[in-house]
């Protein structure tokens, strides 16, 4: 097969936007992907964690100290068992979210809320409760210092662990009160929270919930400024459905530092369920609706985990379950540079009780399940393999909507790109993510069958701030020289 070579070493030298101009010509110039710059958690990852933060969730709370929510009103201390358990439910979906789950109780803020929770059990649930006429104000002030600036939970029962019932519950967020801003769940994943304090206390209030928690979630004393772009929840990649259900809202969570406030009316979310191509696009004309089985739709830039959020839910789901794959893609966004962006994302449900055996690629067969240690190598080099010289990368699109894709860039040996990979223009609909790591050579391949698409259109990501736009058309074979 003749090969042509195209050697654009100055075009692929440009940034993006000079490229998109010279590639596109007169055509309207779109939106580049964006990355989160977090880690995506593999199925094995998330299950130890789970054991490790999670396996003890159920276990009843516990007191060195019972706190008395009469008077003489008494804050109490809860055990550092029970503690722990809270601790590693915030920092287990932290590390879902791609967060470091490295978050530390500090034993001020376990004092500050243990009298929070004493003061907010004496009446309604508010962030401003009122002081009880039998309470002592230096009791009642350092309470409601705690409830101004916490996470606040209320239940009829006291099953298990209510300070990690109460973290399940922050995270789900999606009842009628919380789901526009989901503050609660945002407060968790913000990148600036570190230490951490939880209180617990319980009081008969008749009629009304007799069992309280509160989680202080306003620290900002986390060194050095993360670099990120948003954080996800669910995330992209595997996420387990013990930590999801239907009636919950996805949100994700822009870093004010790289976007510009979202407008409500200019976002819009599309998602694709991959089992069926079941389609919806959501966004301002989405009918609000507190039935968590309708869809929702809607951005929230109050300063809640000091982000920004954009929220939403497919409607008529009927259950979740290990397999269940979805393409999400969040239009109409933008960056303080002023150039046009979007989100685009695929997530992968599974169960941590029976996670799938995911293959480690080997960097020297990208695409291939590794080799069993005993066995002998398959395919061994006998130096006659047709490698591309450096600087060239092979981009060939069959008639049978197979991708396939090699190269040579020994400059990012070890490195790992990604393939955005889009339908054609106008539309670029986005149909998956792939990412590929360059073994020590710099050499690397990638096959992607069945993607459905007569031309495609392939964002190629070599590092957060730099990726190239690759036109392919169908039945092509082209070979692209990068400097």
């Amino acid at each position: 097969m003749f090969i042509q070579k195209r050697y654009i070493r100055s075009l692929l030298s440009l940034p993006l936007a000079g490229l998109l101009f010279m590639l596109l010509g007169t055509q309207q110039i779109t939106a580049a992907p964006v990355d989160s710059l977090l880690p995506e958690r593999s199925e094995q990852e998330i299950s130890q964690k789970w054991t490790q933060w999670m396996s003890g969730k159920d276990q009843t709370a516990t007191f060195t100290q019972n706190p008395s929510t009469k008077a003489p009103y008494v804050a109490g201390v809860v055990s550092d068992s029970t503690l722990e358990q809270a601790l590693g439910a915030a920092n287990f979906y932290r590390y879902l979210s791609g967060l470091d789950g490295d978050l530390v109780l500090d034993a001020a803020l376990n004092r500050q809320a243990q009298h929070g929770a004493v003061v907010v059990s004496t009446g309604e649930l508010t962030h401003f409760p009122a002081r009880p006429a039998d309470m002592a104000k230096d009791f009642f002030d350092l309470g409601a210092k705690s409830t101004s600036s916490s996470n606040l939970y209320a239940s009829y029962g006291a099953q298990g662990n209510l300070a990690v019932k109460s973290v399940e519950a922050y995270m789900d967020d999606s009842d009628a009160s919380n789901i526009a801003a989901l503050g609660h769940r945002r407060w968790i994943l913000s990148p600036q929270l570190k230490k951490v304090g939880f209180g617990i206390a319980s009081r008969d209030n008749k009629n009304y919930a007799s069992h309280f928690s509160t989680m202080q979630v306003m620290d900002t004393s986390r060194s050095g400024k993360l670099n990120y772009n948003y954080n996800l929840y669910p995330n992209k990649g595997a996420f387990p459905i013990e930590a999801f259900n239907v009636s919950q809202a996805w949100s994700a969570q822009l870093n004010p530092d790289v976007f510009v406030k979202p407008s409500n009316s200019e976002v819009q979310v599309e998602i694709v369920r991959s089992s069926d191509q079941k389609t919806w696009v959501l966004g301002a004309k989405t009918p609000v609706s507190s039935d968590p089985a309708k869809a929702f739709f809607n951005v929230n830039t109050d300063g809640y985990g000091y982000n920004y959020a954009v929220i939403f839910r497919p409607d008529n789901l009927k259950s979740l379950k290990a397999g269940d794959t979805f393409n999400v893609r969040i239009t109409g966004l933008k960056k303080k540079d002023g150039s046009k962006a979007e989100i685009s994302y695929q997530t992968r449900f599974f169960s941590v009780s029976n996670p799938s055996q995911e293959p480690v690629t080997d960097p020297q067969n990208p695409g291939t399940d590794p080799q069993d240690p005993g066995a002998d190598p398959q395919n061994p080099d006998t130096g006659n393999e047709d490698y591309l010289d450096n600087h060239l990368m092979q981009f060939e699109y069959t008639a049978d909507r197979t991708l396939k894709v090699r190269g040579t860039l020994t400059a990012y040996a070890g490195k790992t790109f990604s393939f955005q990979i889009h339908g054609p223009s106008p539309d670029e609909k986005h149909i998956r993510t792939e990412t590929v790591k360059l073994d020590a050579n710099g050499r690397f391949s990638l096959t992607v069958p069945n993607l459905g698409v007569s031309d495609l259109t392939i964002y190629l990501q070599v590092d957060p701030s730099f990726m190239y736009l690759i036109p392919t058309a169908s039945n092509s074979d082209v070979t692209y020289y990068f400097e």
